[in-house]
């Protein structure tokens, strides 16, 4: 494995790059957490396979992993979607890279269906494994409605006792609260997941993607587990079936969880491994 790091404004970003001895094609992939840092998907099973034969790269996002950075700044849309761009031009420099592919699981898949809405063109295919994305306000509101039993099990009692006087808050007004902040960025709190999502607050229960599916023209491949807990397959599986979208190949696993890449391990690689054959093919 090779790694090294990379300065985007003012973040240094780890990237790491697993690679055959020949291999023209490459894979950025996208992690999950948000914050979980590279190495919580680098390590498994499903992802060492797929490194044989492909170009598997690989980055801790800003203020993940090694890349040191004050969440209580901020991460808004344009800093993140940026970190991305870079390293594109990076690594293509860097390795000579003919066929680059964008994979995102879980928030990697919101992240990498902003960066589709914004910069398709730099990739032959995206590859969205379990995205954390919505397409309605509503949507949005009820996946924060479902997350914030998990928040409240994590802040102490005095925050507690705020939240339950703000329970019709928008996500936006409660991630404000100071007495909310100072705990969130604080070291009582063990969840990287929500520092991060405190983080993003201004904008991640905001953005709306719904004429993404309706729009794209990369070609797409999307997995997903009928029994995710976290992602509820309905949200996506709409958008599918309302426009049938011919840049898309879908697949909706049954007995299947958040992690495709583990509950349905040989499909999720077969999949990936037909899709990027076939695109490159073309």
């Amino acid at each position: 494995m090779e790694s090294y790091k990379l300065q985007v404004n003012d973040c240094q970003l780890k990237i790491y790059s697993v690679k055959p001895e020949i291999s023209e094609t490459a894979i950025l992939f996208l992690h999950g957490g948000p914050g979980s840092g590279a190495k919580a998907i680098m390590e498994l099973s499903a992802f060492q396979t797929l490194s044989q034969e492909f170009h598997c790269i690989y980055f801790d996002q800003r203020g993940s992993g090694l890349s040191e950075y004050d969440l209580r700044n901020g991460l808004s849309i344009e800093t993140i979607t940026n970190d991305v761009l870079q390293i594109v031009a990076s690594i293509k420099e860097r390795w000579g890279i003919q066929n680059l592919f964008l994979w995102g699981g879980s928030f990697g898949g919101c992240l990498a269906s902003l960066c589709l809405e914004r910069f398709a063109e730099q990739f032959c295919g995206v590859i969205l494994s379990s995205p954390a994305i919505t397409f309605y306000r509503e949507e949005a509101l009820e996946f924060y409605n479902l997350m914030k039993k998990p928040y409240t099990h994590r802040f102490n009692d005095s925050v507690i006792k705020t939240f339950k006087t703000l329970d019709d808050a928008t996500p936006e007004e409660f991630f404000s609260i100071p007495q909310v902040r100072q705990f969130v960025y604080s070291d009582l709190n063990p969840s990287q997941s929500l520092r991060h999502i405190c983080a993003m607050s201004s904008w991640f229960y905001q953005h709306s993607f719904e004429n993404m599916i309706k729009n794209i023209e990369t070609p797409t491949l999307i997995m997903q587990g009928k029994d995710d807990r976290i992602c509820q397959y309905q949200y996506i599986d709409n958008q599918i079936i309302k426009y049938n979208n011919p840049n898309i190949e879908y697949y909706l696993y049954d007995q299947c969880g958040h992690e495709v890449f583990i509950d349905k391990e040989s499909e999720f690689i077969y999949n990936m491994e037909q899709f990027i054959r076939r695109v490159i093919s073309c």
